[in-house]
């Protein structure tokens, strides 16, 4: 079992924000309310699927940038690098006061962000660990410079 549990809160919450914008989107809220129809639908399937991509990353416990686990998990970075140049393509089709499908780009740093803040979290665990219990692998005190 992975020990990603900060990495995967923050992966839900993320995955929360980008369905409930998927469903706003999808109501006509701000900006979109003056888009057709076609542009509502397609800003929202990609929200909509950049929220699964992160839901899954936040079940899994892996995240999208994982060294194991399954394909989506250790590959998914690639997959959400797709769905912002999704969001781009189309925003370049609709009307400039339609509203832009930019939170999304954020979406292509925030895996890469969960994975070395989760690497620093554990080396410090580590390094804490090692100041509180100082002794060597040979059971005696390590020597200190």
């Amino acid at each position: 079992m992975p020990k990603m549990k900060l990495g995967a809160v923050a992966y839900a919450l993320l995955a929360v924000g980008w369905l409930v914008s998927a469903v706003l989107t999808l109501r006509g809220y701000g900006s979109y309310a003056a888009a057709d129809q076609w542009y509502r639908n397609a800003v929202a399937a990609v929200f909509l699927l950049t929220g699964v991509l992160f839901g899954v990353g936040a079940v899994t416990r892996r995240g999208l940038v994982s060294d194991v686990g399954p394909r989506i998990c250790r590959q998914g970075w690639i997959a959400v690098i797709g769905l912002v140049a999704v969001a781009f393509v189309v925003s370049l089709f609709g009307e400039s006061e339609w509203g832009a499908p930019f939170p999304t780009v954020t979406a292509v740093f925030i895996p890469p962000w969960i994975k070395r803040l989760q690497e620093n979290y554990y080396e410090g665990r580590a390094e804490a660990e090692r100041e509180l219990n100082p002794e060597g692998p040979a059971g005696g005190q390590s020597p200190t410079v």
